[in-house]
């Protein structure tokens, strides 16, 4: 029957291969001092800025009460600036900025060059968000110089490249803008040439009021018209007030006249009134729009044509002075721990087996 093996049996193994162990320990101690020695140090640069808010480059809106614009975005204008900041511009950019390919050791003309470039760089390059809802950008790099450069680099392409996003699409803006006017224009031209041929085949000069100047004029003959039959009338009873019974016949013939007038330019009106007053309507509210769009364009041309900040600005990358890695004394305490416990259980291995060995021999 086996015998238990307890923890004495393994302290007493140990004891047995004790100079080894010291040997094999004072060897680990030293290839993991050498080896974090021989390791490079990095130097770590840190730009935070803020995304401005939207609001910033929309022109003001016309008419109504102007309202607050929020100067400093919320999350989705952060996550937009994340996203701009891994980009392949915002990467390549840096990349050939600072000929990182040379920077890397890496040569440029094998197929996976560009890949391994862009893997180099997203290893020493880092964007998180701080507790306070800031982006805090991180470069890593051998020379603190450039570590610092990269960072400021980034953050600089970052706005511009924000910008520009913003800036493209109010071109488009402007663009449809332009567009959309000529349409209105030439449609309000077209009614307008439509109202001129109405109303020169009608004799009309006038939408609104010409109707009620002839109706006016129709009013007028009538009442003069009923007044001097009335007048007439009357004069004939009495022969001795022949003259004032021609006078009023005169004024009679007068206002059916003017009658017969007014009513040949209400008949030659009446057929064409609905149709102009409803294209007067059209052609005026096709024009205030005209004027109200030509006034936005106008908005938009000049915000168009003026920087604005994307994003804000609360520290510079400086060049750092202390290194952020490697950390030799985590390193080495790690690897002498791990080395040693290898060097245990190669104990227990090779001490098992010779004790095996030794047993059938006997």
């Amino acid at each position: 029957m086996d015998n238990e093996y307890n923890l004495l049996d393994f302290i007493q193994q140990l004891q047995r291969w004790k100079r080894e162990l010291i040997i094999s320990t004072a060897i680990i101690l030293l290839l993991s001092v050498a080896g974090s020695l021989l390791l490079p140090n990095y130097y770590r640069a840190e730009t935070i800025f803020y995304a401005a808010s939207p609001d910033l480059a929309k022109p003001i809106p016309i008419g109504g009460e102007e309202k607050d614009f929020r100067i400093y975005g919320d999350d989705k204008d952060l996550d937009r600036l994340f996203t701009i900041a891994v980009s392949h511009d915002i990467l390549f950019h840096l990349i050939d900025s600072f000929d990182l390919y040379k920077h890397y050791d890496i040569d440029k003309g094998s197929k996976k060059a560009k890949f391994k470039v862009r893997e180099e760089l997203l290893e020493n390059y880092q964007t998180i968000k701080t507790k306070y809802g800031a982006l805090q950008l991180i470069v890593e790099d051998k020379n603190p110089e450039i570590a610092a450069a990269i960072a400021n680099a980034a953050r600089i392409k970052i706005e511009q490249l924000s910008q520009k996003i913003v800036k493209d699409s109010q071109s488009k803006l402007i663009e449809n803008y332009n567009q959309n006017l000529v349409k209105k224009q030439l449609l309000s031209d077209s009614l307008a040439r439509k109202m001129r041929t109405i109303k020169d085949s009608s004799g009309i000069f006038e939408t609104w009021t010409q109707s009620g100047i002839y109706t006016n004029l129709l009013a007028d003959a009538t009442s003069e018209l009923e007044d001097a039959k009335g007048k007439i009338v009357f004069y004939k009873k009495y022969p001795t007030y022949r003259d004032s019974m021609i006078k009023y016949m005169a004024k009679e013939a007068g206002a059916l006249n003017k009658e017969a007038k007014a009513k040949s330019e209400l008949a030659k009106y009446a057929p064409v009134l609905a149709e102009l007053k409803q294209l007067d309507q059209e052609v005026s509210r096709l024009n205030d729009q005209i004027s109200l769009d030509k006034e936005r364009l106008k908005q938009l041309n000049a915000t168009y044509s003026v920087p604005f900040t994307a994003l804000h600005i609360v520290e510079e990358a400086d060049i750092p002075v202390q290194k952020s890695r490697p950390k030799r004394l985590i390193i080495v305490l790690l690897t002498s721990l791990c080395g040693i416990m290898l060097s245990f259980l190669a104990v227990f291995v090779l001490d098992n087996i010779r004790n095996l060995k030794y047993n059938k021999q006997a």
